[in-house]
Parts: C-alpha cells; structure tokens; sequence
C-alpha cells in the first residue's frame, strides 16, 4: 500500500515536473523589454545631453557661424567672437575696378556693414534647440556641421558718408591738350582723362552684394571716365609757326653816315614770346620789353665805337610796330668825342674840321674862349646829332660837295635832282659837316648884308639866331640879283646858292628833317 502510494505521489507529482520542464520562455517580453531598453537608452542620452547644453549654455557641436567653428561655445562666448571676426579685426578694401590697386582700407563699419554679435549668437545657440532637437541633437553627434550666416545689417546713407568724403582725394581732374615750349621748340602736349567716383553705381553694387563683399574684402568703386574737353592741339603747331616765321627787323639808320643796319630777331627768341590764350588758344607774340633791351644791347656792338642806339629809344615803340606788322626804324646816336688841341689850331678851324659850330663847342666846355683855348686842351666835343634836332626823313637826302660846287638830291636812294651850286668864299666858307633841313622862309632877309633870300632853307645855326642855308640866287634890296654868272664857283658868306628854279624846287621838296650833309 505504501508503495503504491508512494508510486501514485510519484506519478501524481511527475507530471507537474514534466510540465515544468517542458515549458518554453516568454522571448516576446524579452524583446520587449530589450527594445525598450535600446529606446529608453537613447533618449536618456540626448535627453541627458541636451540637459548638459541647456544647463551649460553651449551651442552644440559642429555648429559655425560661416567658416568658425563655434561648437561647445557659450552664447556670450560666440557673440564676442563674431563681433571680434566681423566687426573689430575685419577690413574691406577700396580698390579699382580692376582691383589692382588699393585705394583705402576700411572698417565694415565705414561702410555701413555690421554683423550682430547677439543675433548671430543667439542663431548659433538655437541649433538643437528647434522643434525638432533630437534631429539636431543627431546630427551634431554624427558629425554633421550646421552653419549659421552672420546676421548682416546694411546702412546705406553711412556708406554713401564715406564715400563722399573720399570722393576729393580719388577725383581726378581732366588734362586738356596743351602746347609747350620745350628745349626751344614748341610741341603738343596730349590731353588726358580724368575720373570721378560714381557713389550711386559703387552703393547699388553694395546694396547688391553685401555680403560677398564682407567675406571677400574688397569693394572695387565705381569710377567714371571724364574725357577732356581739348583733346588734341597738334594742329595749332602749324600756327604757332606761322607766328614765329614773322621777320621781325629793326632798322637802325645812321643820319650822320647815311648807312642802315638791318637786324631781326632769332626764331628762338621770337618762340619764347608765342603765347597761347586759355580757351580760345588764340596765338599771339607777348614781346618782353627785358628781351629787347637785350636784344638791343647785342646788336649795339654791330654799331662799333663811339655809336650806340638814341638814348630816347623807347622799347615800348619798337613793340608797337612789332605787334601792327612793322619794322621800327630807330636813330643810330654818335657818342660825344674829346677832341685834344692840336698847335696852331683855333676854335675857328677846330669847328671847320669837326663840323660843329664853334658855339656848341663853347657850350660844352664852360669857360671856353678864343683866348683860353691852348695847346693840349682836351674839349668836350658834342654829338654830331645834336646837328640833327628834328625827327630824320630816311628816304630823302640832299649831299653838297664843295670842291666840285654841286648839289645831289636822293630819294629813296635814287638820284633825284642834281644842281650847280656856289658855297661860302674862303674867307667865310660853308661849314662841312652833317646838318637837317630846319626852317622854310620863302623870302628870308639879312640884314648885314641887305640880301633877300628866296626859298630859303635853315640847315645849322653858325651862332645863335644867326640860321645859314640854302636858297635862290639872292637879290639886294635895290632889286640886282646877284651870284648868277657865279654858279659853280664860291660866292655866299657861308650859304649855299641855287638857282631860282631849282632853289624853288628844292623848297618843295625838301621836308623839314631831311638831312644835308655838306663834304669837302
């Protein structure tokens, strides 16, 4: 019995055992609880991370603001690192259009460039913190970058500020063509363009591309071309040397010995007077009154000794005639001379010898006297111009010559008239010298003598008041005529004498100034 029921437990009992043995896991619950597992991890990670950076106040990692990384930065820390990158340590350069030269190098601040620390800081923090973090968060982990773009604002009236106060210091002013003189030669000098900064295309370009031109660094300014308004001035080359070709002669003429010097200035001399007026480049010679004194000091040696130019030569005339398409004639002046006495002479025959009245003679030497006059005595002799006090005719002329008693008149260097003649007698001879038409009377008397003079023409005063000439045949005051058998021989006190048509042909003719010059 005790077996059997001990068989019966056993057999009672060994079922529960099979069952027991034979009963599999629950893998479905396992898996679960696996699966969440894998979930819940995860989550607790990013969820502890994100925890980390809120706490901590750091932008996640691989995060940049443009091309700086700013991952595990604070959000001050970013803010005081964009605003050192972009605002403090940046630059933009001014260059040219073909940006080869720097012009200026300004602050992104000069030109109305500023990127916000804050903002952009705050753009960078925002990363995983969106709506969707845990994507954010993923990304980061797996190492991809989010790039945040600086927050950029742009004030166009501070740009335009400084340009405008640039715009002198890079304006360049047109050149128009000029001529110059050069190495004494004249030559045209080409215009050149200027240029000016074009502030609304250089702010468009700006406006446009603000932010290429804050990464890049360079803004190259508009600037516009401004031609000249005169080109080119080659062909008043041609002009100026027409200018240039004009003769300008001065003549200077010698009364005395009836020669004429002719110079005339040297081309270079004349290129350095052309002058060209502003704007109309009008060509005309501005003389310089310093050149011709020294012009006239150079030709004065051609004069040799004892000549020089009339003291009361006025250069201002000589421009004058220059600048109206004259040639100015101008006087050559005799020096005054210091004659030494000689023995056996007299003032008679010094005066005779030199052609000058003896009272010229006197007056220049104060104190002079037929008495005092004495060997070795060194007198002042005047010029012979002072024979001459009447502006000279040039073109006429009137020689006598004593020894063969004719009378030759020129004009215009021909022979106009030729004339029998009777001067002084020996003891009161015509006086040789150079002398000037000076006085007409058509019937002059003399008184010492009774003579009436016809057509008389007043050369030199023998002294004072005292005037002899030339004249017709004289008459006394009874009516004869005296002297016409005599023609060709001496027969005046001193005068010269012609007959009655000639002496009235000659009256016409013979303008006060025209020179008389008397020989031997």
């Amino acid at each position: 019995m005790r077996n059997t029921n001990v068989n019966l437990r056993a057999q009672h009992q060994q079922p529960v055992y099979a069952r027991r043995m034979d009963q599999k896991p629950d893998r479905k619950a396992l898996y679960v609880a696996l699966g969440s597992l894998v979930i819940i991890l995860p989550l607790l990670f990013i969820s502890g991370t994100l925890i980390f950076f809120q706490v901590r106040q750091l932008n996640l990692p691989n995060v940049f603001v443009y091309d700086r990384g700013v991952g595990m930065v604070s959000q001050d820390e970013t803010a005081a690192l964009v605003d050192q990158i972009w605002n403090q340590n940046h630059t933009i350069q001014l260059t040219t259009a073909e940006e080869t030269d720097i012009l200026y190098q300004l602050t992104p601040k000069d030109l109305g460039l500023w990127v916000d620390p804050l903002e952009t800081a705050i753009a960078a923090y925002s990363v995983g913190r969106s709506s969707e973090p845990f994507s954010d968060l993923r990304a980061a982990i797996y190492g991809q970058s989010r790039i945040i773009m600086p927050v950029l604002y742009y004030d166009e009236s501070q740009a335009r500020r400084t340009l405008e106060s640039i715009r002198d210091d890079l304006h360049i002013s047109p050149i128009d063509a000029a001529v110059a003189l050069k190495d004494g030669t004249w030559t045209a000098l080409p215009g050149s363009d200027g240029r000016i900064v074009a502030i609304d295309l250089t702010l468009k370009d700006l406006s446009e591309n603000t932010f290429t031109i804050l990464t890049e660094g360079s803004v190259p300014l508009s600037l516009q071309t401004v031609p000249p308004q005169v080109a080119d001035l080659t062909p008043l080359l041609d002009e100026i040397e027409s200018v240039i070709e004009q003769d300008l002669r001065l003549e200077a003429y010698d009364p005395i010995t009836d020669q004429t010097i002719v110079w005339s200035v040297p081309d270079e001399q004349k290129g350095s007077w052309v002058k060209v007026e502003p704007g109309t480049h009008q060509v005309s010679l501005s003389i310089n009154a310093d050149d011709i004194q020294v012009l006239l000091s150079i030709w004065s040696h051609d004069l040799g000794d004892n000549r020089s130019f009339d003291p009361e030569l006025e250069t201002g005339s000589v421009i004058e005639s220059w600048q109206t398409g004259k040639s100015p004639m101008i006087t050559v002046y005799h020096d005054p001379t210091i004659y030494t006495v000689s023995p056996g002479e007299s003032l008679w025959s010094i005066s005779l010898k030199l052609g000058m009245p003896i009272w010229y003679i006197m007056e220049a030497n104060p104190g002079l006297t037929i008495d005092t006059l004495s060997v070795g005595m060194n007198l002042a002799i005047p010029s012979k111009n002072v024979l001459l006090p009447l502006p000279v005719i040039p073109n006429k002329r009137i020689v006598i010559d004593i020894s063969e008693q004719r009378m030759t008149v020129y004009e215009d260097g021909q022979i106009r008239n030729n004339h029998i003649v009777s001067t002084g007698v020996k003891d009161s001879p015509t006086m040789a010298g150079v002398f000037q038409i000076q006085t007409h009377e058509l019937n002059a008397y003399a008184s010492n003598w009774d003579l009436y003079m016809p057509h008389f023409l007043g050369i030199y005063e023998a002294w004072p008041g005292f005037m002899n000439g030339i004249h017709g045949l004289p008459m006394l005051s009874s009516g004869n005529r005296l002297w016409a058998s005599n023609l060709g021989s001496p027969a005046s006190y001193g005068c010269i004498i012609l007959d009655l048509a000639a002496a009235e042909d000659l009256y016409i003719w013979a303008d006060p100034g025209v020179v008389v010059e008397i020989i031997k």
